[in-house]
Parts: structure tokens; C-alpha cells; sequence
């Protein structure tokens, strides 16, 4: 099963890496760092293609609402289009 924590090198993503790769799950640490940027989406779709399972552990660049929404909103929207586009690769 492939898991992709989005924010996978920050305080909490990294310890949920971890436990996950001691588990022996296929995990991917989604961040900056490894080339996904939720805010641009950049990587993001390649990151979350074949996941069954995403977490979201990742800091809002603002603690001010209308940033925090935005920032759930494009992941949301990337997720939305990684799964159509999967749905219809599995269609006969």
C-alpha cells in the first residue's frame, strides 16, 4: 500500500515517516525537499498517483484563515484530479 504524508519532513511528518517505514510500508515524504510544492502543485500529482492512503501533516505558510483554506483547497483540488484521472485509467 502506498502512503504519501504531505509535510513528510516536518516535525510530525517525519515521525509518522518513520514509524511507517519501520512498519515496512511503501512510503512517500511529500515536501519541498523531494519536489512537491502544494501551493504550486508542482510534483504533486506524480507524488499522489497510486496512493491508497494520503496524509496531511504539512504547516500553512499563514496562520491567517483565507491562507490556510487556499492551502487545503489546491491539495484538495490535486487529490480530486489524481483520482479521476485514476478512475478512468482503471475504466474497460
Amino acid at each position: 500500500m502506498k502512503i504519501v504524508v504531505i509535510g513528510g519532513t516536518g516535525l510530525v511528518g517525519s515521525k509518522l515517516v518513520a514509524l511507517l517505514r519501520k512498519r515496512h510500508q511503501e512510503v512517500l515524504s511529500a515536501s519541498p525537499a523531494s519536489g512537491v510544492n502544494t501551493l504550486t502543485r508542482d510534483g504533486l500529482p506524480a507524488a499522489l498517483a497510486g496512493a491508497q492512503v494520503v496524509v496531511d501533516v504539512e504547516n500553512s505558510p499563514s496562520f491567517e484563515d483565507n491562507a490556510v483554506i487556499a492551502t487545503e483547497a489546491t491539495l484538495v483540488e490535486a487529490l480530486s484530479i489524481v483520482v479521476s484521472s485514476d478512475s478512468r485509467r482503471r475504466s474497460p
